[in-house]
């Protein structure tokens, strides 16, 4: 068995012995929310996050994109376009493209962890509005905290956010699972037709 990771428990009971939601968990909930740690930060020790492998910075851009779609309660979510030119600006002048196939898209070698880094930094610690708001309702539910799970009866859209984490991740996970996909037909190639040169 692997080293075990540190699991933190909750000190607080979830409610009070009246049946309230007890103030003090939620606060310390909070408190473990804001500071989990994010997904470069907990698979920098993973060799599929840490290898460089060459991506196209539109990659990175569309799967964003498609990524924002699929979480969005409404058909796509509010000034989509305003997001995905500004990350791609950003990822411009952020990264060092070695090499620039034409003016809209450039490759160079990026691990997960890396594209996950820029992905935070660009979008998630810059306070972005249009960014930000998809993670907040159009309806002030009065909730600094929402619980919601795959079971949940669909609601009205205009009470329901994105999760920014998940967005990030999964464009992290999405990126990972074509690498996965290329390397195998790769491997697959090479042992019917020989080594790709």
């Amino acid at each position: 068995m692997g080293k075990k990771e540190k699991i933190d428990i909750l000190t607080q009971p979830l409610l009070t012995e009246e049946g309230y939601l007890n103030e003090a968990c939620m606060n310390e909930l909070k408190c473990v929310i804001n500071n989990f740690p994010k997904p470069h930060e907990r698979n920098n020790n993973d060799e599929e996050w840490v290898e460089k492998n060459w991506i196209f910075r539109k990659e990175i851009v569309s799967v964003f994109a498609m990524c924002a779609i699929r979480q969005s309660p409404y058909v796509w979510p509010d000034d989509l376009e305003k997001v995905v030119k500004y990350l791609d600006a950003c990822l411009t002048k952020s990264v060092d493209w070695e090499i620039k196939e034409s003016e809209n898209d450039a490759l160079t070698q990026l691990s997960l962890s890396d594209i996950s880094k820029l992905l935070y930094s660009i979008l998630y610690e810059q306070n972005f509005q249009p960014f930000d708001k998809w993670n907040k309702s159009k309806i002030d539910i009065d909730q600094e905290i929402s619980f919601v799970s795959i079971c949940d009866v669909p609601k009205q859209a205009d009470y329901d956010f994105m999760d920014l984490d998940a967005l990030l991740n999964n464009v992290c996970i999405t990126i990972r699972d074509k690498i996965r996909k290329d390397k195998e037909f790769d491997r697959k190639f090479e042992e019917e037709h020989g080594e790709i040169s």
